[in-house]
């Protein structure tokens, strides 16, 4: 008989992100298992210092004797599980140089460059950056989107951490954080480095009357449900696909048990999907309001697909002056705009529904999949097919 395979996870329950990693890797033993699983999942080891953690968690584990491990935990903790000698695979998220050679990770410079993205399309020239300064990955999406602003040409305030030190995020008063936004140009569009951090920057626009999208847009990472819907107003968020990476992730290690040739060292990237759009940024800044119509139609009509009459007819514009306009603001024509709204609106669809790819297109007003596929592949680089494998959860 096959021996069933004993696997350790060690995951932060805490976080919406590893939450979802973890069904990916359960539904991956469902489908080629079964495996069974020691599964710490609760940060109650990690929170309660090295003597727990060696003398209950790594004697448990020692009597358990794994087959494989997966870990979202520390290098000091990574190096002892690395010791045990099997098949591990470590998150290589939480400091530089994670010690290991199998990893997987999260693509900040994607993330830092789809929030810009997502905050750019609505029409804002004032840009402001809230993380962790010291805390590597929120430094990387920082950076990257601090880069994609200025190829834009407007400049990113980048909030300096106030807190003692970056442990104490949490213990921050947000009124200091509500004192930096009264500082900034409005309006202001902020990229918090994950939801938590959003939620912070959302309570204290409350706290400092900053009506908000007007005023103050945000946008966060993770798209943590019980954080982004119970903000006030609910969070938009970057969606990082955890679920995805937790079953790719599940594959590797299976195949790193079960082989008996050394696989080469391998790091699995994952990229972001979309932008989870709710209250937060659910606004266009532009002081054109011809424009913004035009905008608020092509955002808003669920139907077929619309040409650029269709777009001018909302308008009381001719056609050459709402083209100029459009390029002015936007920088972008109108049709490059309405193929961005429909692509997007694929794009979701493919990845949150099982129709196929011809009825989707047929939805959006494409007389076949074959008509929509070069304007999906112009956006998204890759065709409907390869997003949906590539993004979309077993």
């Amino acid at each position: 008989m096959r021996k069933i395979p004993k696997v350790a996870l060690f995951l932060e329950t805490t976080s919406s992100n590893d939450r979802r990693v973890f069904r990916g890797i359960v539904k991956y033993s469902q489908h080629f298992g079964p495996w069974v699983f020691y599964a710490k999942v609760h940060p109650f080891f990690m929170m309660r210092g090295r003597n727990l953690w060696r003398k209950k968690i790594l004697v448990e584990l020692k009597k358990w004797q794994p087959d494989g491990i997966i870990a979202h935990v520390d290098n000091q903790k990574a190096n002892d599980l690395l010791e045990f000698g099997v098949p591990t695979i470590l998150s290589s998220f939480v400091e530089p140089d994670c010690p290991g050679s199998y990893t997987y990770e999260v693509n900040p410079l994607a993330v830092g460059q789809m929030a810009a993205e997502h905050l750019l399309e609505r029409g804002f020239v004032n840009f402001a950056f809230c993380g962790y300064n010291g805390v590597y990955w929120s430094d990387w999406f920082c950076n990257a989107f601090v880069e994609r602003i200025a190829k834009a040409g407007f400049q990113t305030y980048v909030y300096e951490l106030q807190a003692p030190a970056p442990k104490d995020f949490i213990r921050e008063d947000e009124s200091l954080i509500g004192d930096w936004l009264a500082s900034l140009p409005k309006p202001l569009a902020v990229m918090a480095c994950n939801d938590i951090r959003g939620q912070q920057v959302l309570d204290a626009c409350n706290l400092s009357q900053f009506t908000v999208p007007d005023e103050v847009a945000v946008v966060g990472v993770d798209n943590d449900d019980l954080i982004c819907d119970t903000t006030y107003p609910p969070l938009s968020s970057v969606f990082l696909a955890p679920e995805k990476t937790g079953y790719k992730v599940a594959g590797l290690l299976d195949k790193m048990m079960h082989s008996r040739l050394r696989i080469a060292p391998q790091k699995i990237i994952a990229n972001p999907t979309h932008v989870v759009t709710r209250q937060s940024t659910d606004i266009l800044a532009v002081d054109d309001p011809e424009v913004a119509k035009a905008v608020r139609f092509i955002r808003t009509h669920k139907g077929g697909f619309r040409r650029v009459n269709d777009i001018v007819s909302v308008t009381s514009l001719a056609r050459r002056e709402l083209e100029r306009r459009f390029r002015k603001v936007l920088k972008k024509s109108i049709y490059e705009e309405i193929r961005r709204v429909q692509m997007e609106r694929m794009a979701k669809m493919l990845l949150e529904t099982s129709m196929p790819i011809r009825q989707i297109a047929s939805a959006l007003g494409y007389s076949s999949g074959k008509h929509v596929e070069r304007p999906f592949r112009k956006e998204k680089g890759m065709s409907p097919a390869q997003y949906r494998k590539t993004y979309a959860s077993k």
